[in-house]
């Protein structure tokens, strides 16, 4: 729980990757879809990060 943060700097991270696809994919014209399979992988990373987090706020809570 003392490094919660890297959690939350990881879910910052993912979505960040969802701008920056489709941006730099109009710059270097790679094709639509991909873009989209490129934002995917902010999405998919993004689930386990939500899991620990929510497992993280857990055990904060049952430890007061």
């Amino acid at each position: 729980m003392r490094n919660k943060w890297v959690i939350s700097f990881g879910l910052i991270a993912c979505a960040g990757v969802i701008p920056l696809a489709l941006i730099a994919g109009y710059v270097r014209c790679i094709p639509l879809p991909w873009r989209f399979i490129d934002c995917s992988f902010g999405i998919f990373g993004a689930i386990p990060l939500i899991i620990c987090k929510r497992s993280i706020l857990a055990l904060e809570h049952r430890s007061i």
